[in-house]
């Protein structure tokens, strides 16, 4: 029972070690100037890291930090704090420096390392570029690992991208406008419309990088005002097969109440197109409701052509029998109504002449 305990216990330093291991440095402050935004060619890049660390001094380790950087003329200073007070100071430049284990080694107690970096964008630099980059190596193992990365633009790419998006902006004022006069509801567009107009403006008259802010907005909003105007043409199209619909709908309730015509072979077959544009319409929802857009506009398309098809077989049949009685309705009705009629007259006959015989009399 004490050797199991005591195998236990083993392992459990073990792991203990393994994780104190695995944790070879923490980054404790991390400050980039300018702090974000993409990055011009010339444009002066500071940053300073502020980094916390564990080290394994025995047994013939060979511990190191190694940096690196994309930045032209780096220039790099380190000071090693040991409870807040700094105990050694190197200045490097390069792309690549080291510090050793003679270095950054100081025993016990509250280590800091604390790097700062100045370097200049390359001309050179295409669309990204590596700021720094920070290992902290064992026996030539990599350990741990942090590095940052930033975008870089220059003139020609700025004026490419502007030019991208102007006409994507112009390409949706003029879907914009087309749809308007379709009925289309495009306020919701036209704002996003506005607001990339607005940072295409900006964007002309500012430099690399800014610039490249603002195409950025502009493209986010380009994209968002066609996907608006793509959803408010399918509602169009759909709320257009709905109104037909309810047309065709007062129709047939003329047809079936008004005119006793529920079993009319030709009504028959207007309510059977009446069935099939109602099938598409809510096909037409349903999509509108999942946000395909494109297939909800070819469903309500279906679905008005055929309720056209029924409203014009409507308009005829109605121009047909006219607004009289139809002989094809309650006959019954009808014979019951001439019924009266024909007594009503011969009731004026019968009185006329019987007051003709006692006129006589």
């Amino acid at each position: 029972m004490k050797t199991s305990i005591s195998r236990w216990v083993i392992l459990l330093l073990a792991l203990v070690c393994v994780v104190q291991a695995a944790s070879a440095f923490n980054v404790k402050t991390e400050k980039i100037d300018p702090a974000s935004g993409a990055l011009e060619p010339g444009q002066q890049v500071t940053a300073r890291y502020v980094l916390t660390y564990d080290m394994i001094t025995s047994g013939g380790n060979d511990e190191s930090f190694e940096f690196s950087t994309g930045l032209q003329n780096p220039v790099w200073d380190f000071i090693v704090y040991r409870d807040g007070v700094a105990i050694y100071t190197t200045k490097k430049t390069g792309y690549y420096p080291v510090l050793t284990e003679f270095e950054i080694a100081y025993g016990d107690g509250d280590i800091e390392l604390d790097a700062q970096l100045r370097g200049v964008v390359p001309s050179s630099a295409s669309s990204k570029i590596l700021i720094t980059k920070i290992e902290h190596l064992r026996d030539k193992d990599v350990k741990d690992t942090h590095s940052v990365t930033r975008d870089v633009v220059n003139a020609a790419q700025v004026e490419g991208s502007l030019a991208a998006q102007q006409q994507r902006l112009k390409d949706l004022k003029a879907d914009l406008d087309e749809k308007a006069s379709q009925g289309v509801d495009i306020s919701a567009a036209q704002a996003k419309y506005n607001s990339a107009s607005q940072a295409l403006t900006s964007a002309a008259s500012a430099g690399p990088s800014q610039a490249a802010s603002y195409i950025a907005t502009a493209k986010k909003d380009i994209d968002e005002g066609v996907a608006l105007l793509d959803k408010a043409w399918a509602e169009k199209s759909v709320a257009d097969t709905g109104a037909a619909i309810e047309s065709l709908d007062g129709m047939i309730t003329y047809f079936v109440e008004n005119r006793s015509m529920g079993t009319d072979p030709q009504v028959i077959a207007i309510m059977t197109k009446r069935e099939s544009a109602v099938q598409f319409y809510s096909q037409a929802q349903d999509n509108l409701n999942g946000k395909n857009y494109s297939l909800a506009r070819s469903k309500a398309g279906d679905g008005l052509n055929k309720a056209n098809e029924a409203l014009a077989e409507a308009n005829a049949l109605r121009e047909r029998i006219g607004e009289g009685f139809n002989l094809g309705g309650n006959l019954l009705l009808y014979i019951g109504v001439v019924v009266v009629i024909v007594l009503i007259v011969a009731g004026v006959v019968i009185y006329r002449k019987k007051t003709g015989w006692d006129e006589l009399g």
